[in-house]
């Protein structure tokens, strides 16, 4: 009863201070959407049109032209669409083109007779990011295309006499093999983060540990008077307050932490499936908990001017340490990687690879010790400090 007729003066003070909680909900509100509306105009930006002129006319590059489709095996946000000359170098004086790739006029036969592939790339600079990864992109599909042109080669020698029809067969399902991305060879794909979506999954972690403390802090505002009218309690009265506080801000952050991330999930383009629903909760829950026993030891070890260093370093280590701020690619050789591996820069990297790969992470057993450690710890801070 006792606990519970805590809860009640608590959330009265809450209910009194009701303008706090909704200016704080609004600020980081505008936070996520603002972050997820860049990355969608970063997704925008970074789509590629990219045009094919086939000046030879030959079945060989039609074959090709249909094996490449509309670049959907070429990478994401790419399209190809096949043009005249006259088009391509129209629409790329307008910017509507990244750029275009000629089958030069000959070039089936060029390849019969010296085994070379004349393409040529015209961009509208050489400076720019989306020109060098167009140069990189067409000499990918070259080299994809060498390979199939060169398997088409084998198989005339090893059968002289097959009719054209089988001829075209062959060399359909090699074009076919050789620009899929997954077709050729079965390797594993190097996943880059989209910095939009990257920004927006860890500005959303951000929000959370700013909700957190906020609450935690507001609710401290109004200790003293809740210990006046609980004089009767005076034995581990501040103790008591303590974990009303952390269960208070514990329930409110998760629930903001279920709202963000519904969110980020459903506002960000994503490969997220919902068989790794459970994951992801068992990861926010962790982010969540962990957080705020931290915030519990802090409060039960230090007091005054210990007590806000205490609570900058944590924030530091949460801010900038883990991801949120500076990719933790960046730290892996500062301390012998011991910033990957702890445990707010894990759930980090794990939410990343959740939300934007649907990928889970293996994990080291350290990243579960460290929790029941931390808990532990409290358990026996707050045994200490009712025995005394």
């Amino acid at each position: 009863m006792k606990t519970i007729h805590l809860f009640r003066i608590y959330h009265s003070f809450l209910l009194k201070k009701w303008y706090l909680i909704i200016y704080l909900l609004f600020i980081l509100a505008a936070l996520v959407i603002t972050l997820t509306t860049i990355q969608h105009v970063t997704e925008d930006d970074n789509h590629f049109n990219i045009g094919v002129v086939d000046k030879d006319q030959s079945s060989e590059t039609k074959l090709i032209l249909n094996s490449i489709g509309k670049g959907s095996n070429l990478g994401k946000n790419v399209s190809i669409k096949a043009y005249d000359d006259k088009q391509a170098h129209t629409l790329l004086k307008k910017h509507k083109l990244q750029g275009y790739f000629v089958f030069d006029k000959g070039m089936t036969k060029t390849f019969y007779k010296q085994g070379e592939l004349p393409i040529s790339v015209y961009t509208y600079d050489q400076q720019s990011m989306k020109s060098v990864v167009l140069s990189q992109l067409t000499d990918s599909v070259y080299q994809r295309l060498m390979r199939s042109m060169g398997g088409i080669l084998a198989f005339q020698d090893l059968a002289p006499k097959a009719s054209h029809s089988d001829s075209i067969n062959v060399m359909t399902d090699l074009l076919i093999t050789g620009l899929n991305r997954s077709g050729a060879f079965n390797l594993e794909p190097i996943h880059l983060y989209d910095t939009g979506s990257y920004y927006a999954i860890t500005g959303f972690l951000t929000t959370v540990f700013i909700f957190a403390l906020s609450l935690f802090t507001v609710l401290k505002m109004n200790q003293d008077t809740v210990l006046k009218a609980r004089l009767k309690m005076f034995h581990f009265s501040k103790e008591r307050l303590l974990i009303i506080r952390v269960l208070i801000t514990w329930f409110y952050t998760m629930l903001w932490s279920i709202v963000g991330v519904v969110w980020i999930v459903f506002s960000i383009p994503n490969t997220f499936e919902l068989y790794n629903w459970p994951t992801l909760a068992i990861h926010l829950s962790y982010y969540v908990t962990f957080l705020i026993l931290w915030l519990l030891l802090i409060e039960l070890l230090t007091t005054g001017l210990l007590n806000s260093i205490s609570k900058v370093i944590l924030a530091i280590v949460i801010l900038v340490l883990s991801g949120l701020t500076i990719p933790t690619i960046f730290l892996q050789h500062i301390a012998n990687g011991v910033f990957n591996i702890q445990p707010f820069a894990v759930v980090t990297n794990q939410l990343l690879e959740i939300i934007l790969n649907n990928y889970i992470l293996e994990l080291h057993p350290s990243f579960y010790l460290s929790f029941i450690a931390l808990l532990i710890i409290n358990l026996a801070v707050l045994v200490w400090r009712y025995r005394q």
